[in-house]
């Protein structure tokens, strides 16, 4: 399904797809629903780990050492 999605920066266009798994570290997933865009925003960008993602990992954000850890 392609659909427009919102945003700080604007709107764009997404195709939304369900993989069987995320992986993130020792953290993993099933059946994960992605949205995928061209993410032309002006500089280098693999990819954006939204909210819906790490609490469904149960992630910890550790600030301090900039990593993500597991809360399970």
């Amino acid at each position: 399904m392609i659909y427009r999605i919102s945003g700080v920066g604007g709107s764009e266009f997404v195709y939304s797809k369900t993989v069987d798994s995320v992986r993130i570290g020792d953290m993993q997933t099933e059946d994960f629903a992605l949205e995928i865009g061209a993410m032309n925003y002006g500089f280098d960008l693999d990819g954006i780990i939204g909210l819906d993602l790490l609490r469904q990992l149960k992630a910890v954000i550790n600030i301090d050492d900039l990593t993500l850890q597991s809360n399970s």
